[in-house]
């Protein structure tokens, strides 16, 4: 975990250790770094991701970058491929994306923004060493304006736990004062988010972004000790948060697995960081007695686990129990069943001891304290008026407008967060008279992410973050095709699923094109809807598409005009018989030739911001090249996993997760049928001379068959 090595780094760092300190940022760099600059959540020793990684972690892509400037490790190789790539992926992906220090939640964390300033900023540093000013200035400014950001994105001011603002573990969306509620996990209980209580702002005092004495953090603490602290017979400790259920039964002792439910106890770790707000604030009687608890609560010598008990003493149970529900028995303030030693606790046990001898945070970066405490870094203004976030280009270079103070500096940022944190910088002054500024940004294909930043000549900054997409797929276009707008009711009486999960335009096809590659090797697929949300935890959750093909060299006996499932309630016409069939969704695929064998793998992704789902299979699967007289049965419904033919079912009118017949119960004959009899398809591309609404009329038609559109 780059982040446990980060805190038992800061051991070695103040204990003199800069031999093996200095070996383990080459270690997170040279081998645990990822392409695009993050880092796994976890790896083996070897520096691969190890089998139980998942999602990335923002402060684990930023500690490092931390230690590399605190260690003055600024060559030109290390800064190029390594802290360069860190530093563009915590822009383009920063404040809020992924879990936070525990794992279990995503939101904005004070504990995760205040690794991100301070990581971004030591970038700066070490990039002004190696001659690069652009990428130093964007980092400042984007970390400039999370430093401001960060209390309004995670301070509560209408919370029920004080009449005053407060600290709160997480905000979900950025809004500390919004009525959110979410499950904290491991069997715990399911709260308002400006109830759930941790001490994780105390980094921004221990990195250097705000002053002991900023009156959010004092006001907190109260809150954070009425909530979360507990005293022991080895001393004071406090809890990850409130609710927390990952540890050993509070009741009976039985252990978190394999159950995954149980009670959190006491970290050691927090009773540290406490200490070193103390040593911040002067108050070093209460870091030392603090540091004496951290002694007490380990069950030797350097044997400071993960998690100390803070109940009463519990007996072990009897021999034989079964072990997934035994205790080994609790005494009050000595170890529970959690890892021990914990490395993480045995680091920060030694910096607290190595501050206190000399009454100072040791391992704050000098470098953000002078920049956000010992001074003011000011603020300046700026409006970027295009491109429009979440918006999609149509080509390379992207014109950056906007406004600022006259005789700023803009620089402007582009990440490909699609191609490996692929970032370039541009910079432009702003106009003498009005502060206007036009810069041209060349981009490629993919999602980038556009950060601009003002500079004043005094080094006032301000900051500005967007989305955009050019949907490129290299090659020649064989085919294009466009649908109506709003036709998404199939025969014109269906309706959408009452649940929130789906959103209007969610089935409503819009355009499809046909792509060969430049060498001829692959044929994609593009089919763009009028809303792609993600839905169900997935970019492509609630759609399901089908592709029927039709290559007119095929021989008759190697076609089909059956559905992809009987279930679909369609056939194909004749003069479309299919010779393969794509199948495409956000948990599945199929991809069968007319003799229902599989031929291959469909490559899938879909892009909320340009609403195309992109799907692309060998040419020497589809049995040739899409050309003149290929057909396509294009069709669009909603996937769902539990039917046997993994399409969304009908009810008479609209259900939670049921599409209905029609939207309300009505005398139209189309409204009195089984709605198991209905053809699944919400919306179909028609040839010239064909309605949808009176193809898939199962009035009209038994059975209900689809036509294809044809390459001319």
């Amino acid at each position: 975990f780059a982040r446990d090595l980060y805190e038992a780094w800061t051991g070695l760092l103040l204990d003199g250790d800069l031999a093996t300190a200095r070996d383990a940022v080459n270690f997170l760099f040279n081998h645990q770094q990822l392409a695009d600059g993050s880092m796994p959540r976890n790896s083996l020793l070897n520096g691969k991701a190890a089998p139980d990684t998942f999602n990335t972690q923002l402060d684990e892509v930023s500690y490092p970058i931390i230690m590399a400037y605190q260690l003055k490790m600024t060559d030109n190789t290390l800064y190029q491929n390594h802290i360069k790539p860190a530093a563009n992926f915590v822009i383009s992906h920063g404040p809020s994306s992924g879990p936070e220090r525990w794992e279990e939640q995503g939101g904005y964390s004070p504990s995760t923004i205040s690794a991100e300033i301070a990581g971004l900023v030591a970038a700066a540093d070490i990039a002004k060493v190696n001659g690069d000013t652009q990428s130093a200035q964007v980092w400042l400014g984007v970390a400039d304006d999370w430093q401001r950001s960060i209390e309004g994105w995670t301070v509560t001011t209408n919370g029920s736990l004080a009449s005053h603002p407060y600290f709160i573990r997480l905000s979900k969306t950025g809004d500390p004062n919004a009525a959110i509620s979410y499950n904290v996990g491991n069997g715990g209980p399911t709260l308002d988010q400006r109830s759930v209580i941790d001490a994780g702002f105390l980094e921004l005092v221990r990195l250097g972004l705000k002053p002991f004495n900023d009156t959010a953090v004092t006001e907190s603490l109260p809150v954070v000790d009425t909530t979360i602290k507990t005293d022991t017979s080895s001393g004071s400790g406090w809890h990850r948060y409130n609710g927390d259920g990952y540890g050993d039964g509070a009741s009976d002792g039985h252990p978190w697995a394999p159950s995954g439910k149980g009670t959190g106890h006491l970290w050691p770790v927090l009773t540290e960081e406490r200490g070193e707000y103390d040593v911040s604030n002067g108050d070093t009687s209460t870091a030392l007695a603090l540091l004496s608890t951290m002694k007490n609560f380990a069950s030797g010598v350097g044997l400071i686990p993960e998690q100390d008990w803070e109940l009463p003493n519990l007996a072990p149970s009897p021999y034989g129990t079964d072990p997934t529900v035994a205790s080994i028995g609790f005494q009050n303030g000595h170890p529970a069943g959690s890892a021990a030693p914990l490395t993480w606790s045995a680091g920060v046990y030694v910096r607290l001891l190595v501050d206190l001898t000399k009454n100072s945070v040791l391992e704050r970066p000098a470098d953000t304290y002078n920049r956000y405490v010992a001074n003011q870094q000011g603020q300046t203004s700026l409006t970027v008026t295009a491109p429009p976030d979440k918006s999609s280009v149509n080509g390379s270079p992207v014109t950056v407008t906007g406004t600022s103070a006259a005789g700023n500096t803009i620089y402007v940022a582009a990440t490909n967060i699609d191609n490996n944190s692929e970032t370039t910088v541009v910079s432009t002054l702003t106009n003498k008279s009005d502060g206007s500024f036009s810069v041209s940004v060349p981009i490629t294909g993919g999602t980038t992410v556009l950060n601009t930043v003002a500079v004043s000549p005094s080094g006032a900054t301000a900051h500005d973050q967007r989305t955009i997409v050019f949907d490129l797929t290299p090659g020649k276009v064989v085919f294009d095709v466009t649908d109506p707008s709003n036709d998404d009711n199939g025969p014109g009486n269906y309706a959408y699923p009452t649940a929130s999960d789906f959103h209007a335009g969610a089935f409503d096809i819009q355009e499809f094109r046909v792509i060969i590659s430049p060498d001829g090797s692959t044929v994609t697929f593009k089919l763009q809807t009028r809303d792609l949300s993600p839905t169900f935890g997935s970019p492509l959750g609630a759609q399901l598409v089908d592709v029927y093909v039709h290559n007119p060299s095929a021989a008759s006996s190697n076609t089909s005009t059956a559905a992809s499932f009987p279930q679909r309630n369609y056939a194909i016409d004749s003069s479309a018989a299919w010779n393969r069939l794509i199948e495409v969704q956000g948990f599945g695929q199929r991809y069968i030739d007319a003799h229902n064998n599989t031929v291959g793998t469909v490559a899938i992704s879909a892009n909320a911001i340009s609403r195309f789902i992109t799907f692309s299979v060998p040419t020497s699967s589809l049995g040739g090249q899409p050309g003149s007289g290929w057909g396509f049965t294009v069709t669009l419904t909603g996937q769902d996993g539990f039917s046997p033919d993994q399409a969304r079912g009908f009810a008479s009118t609209p259900q939670p997760f049921q599409f209905g017949v029609c939207a309300a119960p009505s005398s139209n004959p189309h409204c009195a049928v089984d709605p198991s009899t209905v053809p699944k398809v919400m919306d179909t591309i028609t040839p010239s001379g064909v309605s949808q609404s009176n193809e898939l009329d199962y009035l009209l038609h038994t059975p209900v068959t689809l036509h294809d559109v044809v390459i001319p």
